[in-house]
């Protein structure tokens, strides 16, 4: 029969290993989710006409109103708003602030929200015009990210994940490895819960201080329903916990209770991490869910073994071992499979991991749950058959297992206070321009355009003449841009001459690009004895619209691309192979009806190509189709409709045909 671990033992197996155990949770662990900007209305940098009576910011998750704040200045730094920022009804990723009547003038937008989803905080900038002169590179840019990371938020998140995985391998162990409780079990769930406990407190508080709230502020926030959430599964278990340890008898029951309340517990963070704010929320809830409990079982289950498992070796023991090692290698498989799901789904495109620290830090994750993997094959293969005999090389090998993952802990502790690459991409992040280049037919000049900050409104354009052959800078010319929008007809060509300013520049400021789009620019160039035309294609800046993908084999791939106001256009090329193709495009209103648009217009051309103008048919009111010739490739698809009602819809969308 097992005996009590000494209490010099107990301590040192205590204070090394079940702090350590946490780090199970970070082997491919929940990122925590942050309310980053994703467009803005007035778009960032833009030069407006007239002044907008609001601004309205959309986020890539939902911020919480109560706790969130927009603010508009002036040059000056004075306030500008007219109230607070407000909720939009049934669109919980927006904020709206209602505004003064403004001057012409530079403004900006200084933004701060607080997660709804796991009370993170993000903050941001960024300015528009009112018939101001194009903004500066610096103010056409937007800010937006988390707020820096606070040593005190890691040493919260490490202490509630190691007290729940603690608290779950103690009840697991306890209940299913042993042949009896042993007494050590309730002393480790005491210790998980505790931790469980107390990082439960210091993660709320920096929340807190983060939002730069007090505790009176929580009732009726997402703050104060974070804590119900959390608190209750740790309030029943410390009632479980307290009527054993008076009894001072561990029992099954009590500790499948604790086992139960472990679980909920371990629900109840994942339902607050960035998995509930992803886009298949409730799978990804239920893979991030199984993670952790599998991390409880394989390692909670260690550091529960490893203090439980007192005495000479023999049959008992040996019987002991096997059991937990057929219970590991389940877990083990367990979190692999469904870390891989996780990071995957976080991490973004493959270069993020080594662009970003995100990325290093899961790497580094990566590297440390790789020699844990050694060390368990050893003790699975070679120390769990000598059980009977010795238990000195698995405590060896399983320490050490323990000591890496606390390592782990570090590092994930850190990543679940940092966006994962996959939603910082989301976010608004413009460059401060645009650019275009081209030569003429004649092959005698080259010539690169560039228009400052490239967003719809004033832009300062500049052109640079180079010798096509020599690359000599090419004065003494005259430059005329002529500006055409192919997807809006409605819309007048118009002209801007540039003034040469040396060294082949030529530049000037002008509101050619008024309309967000695809604009087509001939470059006229005189002087020197030549006169030459070359076309280029602009693309004002803008976020990229939110577009649902549909591919269904054998039938053509259906593209949803969500418009202003909750309005929506289908499109999709038929059959979307080379060759003759019908280009359908089909308007709908928030209610997912057709939108009776009758008249439309389309522009298609291949990447980096001129757009052609599409001769379209109407089928139905709000149904268009085009016959078309496709060649292989990836198309810049510009859509104009008018609907009966409102402002023209217009987005733009890359179709790829194969």
């Amino acid at each position: 029969m097992s005996r009590l671990a000494s209490p010099s033992d107990t301590r040192a197996l205590l204070a090394a290993a079940s702090l350590a155990l946490a780090a199970a949770i970070g082997l491919a662990g929940p990122a925590s989710a942050h309310a980053l900007l994703a467009s803005s209305d007035p778009a960032v940098g833009a030069n407006l006409d007239s002044a907008p009576t609001v601004v309205t910011l959309t986020f890539t998750e939902s911020p919480d109103p109560r706790l969130s704040s927009i603010k508009v200045l002036d040059a000056a730094g004075a306030s500008v708003t007219a109230g607070t920022a407000t909720a939009i009804p049934g669109k919980p990723n927006e904020l709206r602030v209602a505004l003064k009547p403004l001057p012409k003038g530079i403004y900006t937008v200084s933004w701060r929200t607080v997660s709804s989803v796991d009370g993170h905080t993000a903050t941001g900038s960024f300015a528009f015009g009112v018939g101001a002169a194009p903004p500066t590179t610096s103010t056409a840019s937007s800010s937006s990210g988390e707020a820096p990371l606070r040593p005190v938020a890691v040493v919260g998140r490490w202490l509630l994940y190691a007290g729940l995985i603690v608290l779950l391998g103690a009840a697991f162990a306890g209940t299913l490895i042993f042949a009896a409780p042993p007494p050590t079990s309730l002393l480790l769930a005491a210790v998980g819960w505790l931790f469980a406990l107390v990082g439960t407190g210091v993660v709320l508080g920096d929340q807190l201080v983060g939002a730069g709230l007090g505790l009176g502020d929580l009732v009726g926030t997402s703050l104060g329903t974070s804590l119900l959430l959390r608190g209750a599964p740790l309030l029943v278990g410390g009632a479980v916990l307290a009527v054993l340890l008076r009894r001072g008898v561990p029992t099954r029951l009590g500790l499948v209770t604790v086992g139960v309340v472990a679980g909920a517990a371990m629900l109840a963070d994942t339902l607050e991490s960035h998995a509930a704010a992803s886009g298949a929320v409730a799978f990804n809830i239920a893979v991030q869910w199984v993670h952790v409990v599998a991390s409880g079982i394989w390692l909670g289950g260690l550091l529960a073994l490893l203090v439980g498992l007192r005495g000479q070796p023999g049959p008992l023991s040996a019987a002991t071992v096997r059991r937990f090692a057929t219970s590991a290698t389940f877990g083990i498989a367990l979190v692999a499979a469904t870390g891989v799901i996780r990071g995957l789904s976080e991490i973004g495109a493959w270069g993020n991991l080594v662009s970003t620290a995100f990325g290093w830090l899961l790497l580094g994750k990566s590297g440390l749950l790789g020699v844990i993997a050694v060390l368990g094959a050893v003790n699975h293969f070679r120390n769990v058959p000598a059980a009977g005999r010795t238990l000195r090389p698995l405590r060896r090998f399983g320490s050490s297992e323990l000591v890496l993952a606390s390592a782990i802990l570090v590092l994930t502790a850190s990543l679940v206070n940092l966006a994962p690459p996959g939603q910082v991409a989301a976010a608004t992040t413009l460059p401060p321009s645009i650019s275009a280049s081209g030569a003429d037919f004649g092959t005698a000049l080259r010539i690169r355009l560039t228009a400052s900050p490239g967003a719809a409104g004033f832009n300062t354009f500049r052109a640079t003449l180079t010798d096509y052959d020599t690359g000599a800078s090419l004065d003494g010319r005259t430059v005329t841009l002529g500006f055409s929008l192919p997807a809006r007809p409605d819309v007048g060509a118009s002209q801007l001459t540039l003034k040469a300013a040396g060294d082949g520049v030529y530049q000037a400021t002008g509101g050619n690009l008024s309309i967000d789009g695809t604009w087509r620019v001939t470059v006229q160039v005189s002087g020197g004895g030549t006169s030459t035309e070359v076309t280029l294609q602009l693309t004002t800046r803008r976020v990229p619209p939110k577009i649902d993908v549909n591919a269904q084999p054998g039938l053509p791939t259906i593209y949803t691309v969500h418009l202003s106001g909750g309005d929506t256009v289908q499109v999709y090329a038929d059959p979307g192979k080379a060759g003759a193709n019908e280009l359908h495009m089909t308007f709908f209103d928030p209610t997912g009806t057709e939108l009776p648009v009758r008249t439309a217009s389309v522009s298609i051309g291949l990447k980096d190509a001129p757009p052609i103008q599409a001769k379209l048919r109407l089928l139905e009111p709000g149904h268009f189709v085009a016959d078309t010739t496709l060649k292989a490739g990836t198309y810049t698809v510009s859509i104009s409709g008018t609907p009966p009602i409102g402002a023209p819809l217009t987005t733009q969308l890359e179709v790829p045909i194969s």
